[in-house]
């Protein structure tokens, strides 16, 4: 009972403070002041020994404003992901392209499946198991008996050839 007066004495003398400092702290970017008050008061009440808080008022504004940078720094770090996320993004989000993009990508198809095609057996089973497949040259390696020089050398050249190929339909 004592602990209940104790803590509804404070609440009526210092939340209208409270509120307005932490609404003065965080500025137009954070409308919940109120919530982060409310919390630092909820928070105090599950202290295990409330009645050692020297400072009761500064104890609860130091915590609304922990409160408010915490969820500042979540809301941060989920927009960056967001934000990376949809730069990663290798598919569009729109799965229904017009017709200039579909004929578009028939075209890339067609140019990639051409260029492909110029290559040796041996280049076109490289290509495809490191850049289809994601083998790394060692894998390719223990599979297929070619030394590291060879893959490497043979993808370069994979590459290269497949690069004009496309450049000069392209151009």
């Amino acid at each position: 009972m004592i602990i209940e007066s104790f803590f509804e004495k404070l609440y009526t003398e210092h939340n209208g403070e409270l509120n307005r400092r932490v609404r003065d702290f965080f500025g137009a970017s954070l409308s919940d002041h109120e919530d982060l008050v409310q919390e630092a008061f909820s928070n105090m009440l599950s202290h295990q020994h409330i009645d050692k808080i020297e400072f009761p008022k500064a104890y609860l504004l130091r915590s609304a404003i922990n409160i408010g940078l915490n969820y500042r720094s979540r809301f941060k770090n989920t927009q960056h992901f967001l934000d990376d996320t949809r730069d990663n993004i290798d598919e569009p989000l729109c799965t229904q392209g017009s017709p200039e993009d579909l004929c578009s990508m028939n075209l890339r198809i067609e140019y990639i499946s051409d260029a492909m095609n110029t290559l040796t057996d041996k280049q076109r089973d490289l290509i495809v198991r490191s850049r289809i497949h994601g083998e790394t040259y060692q894998q390719i390696k223990v599979a297929t008996g070619f030394s590291l020089g060879d893959i490497s050398r043979q993808m370069q050249s994979a590459i290269e050839q497949l690069h004009s190929y496309i450049s000069a339909k392209n151009a």
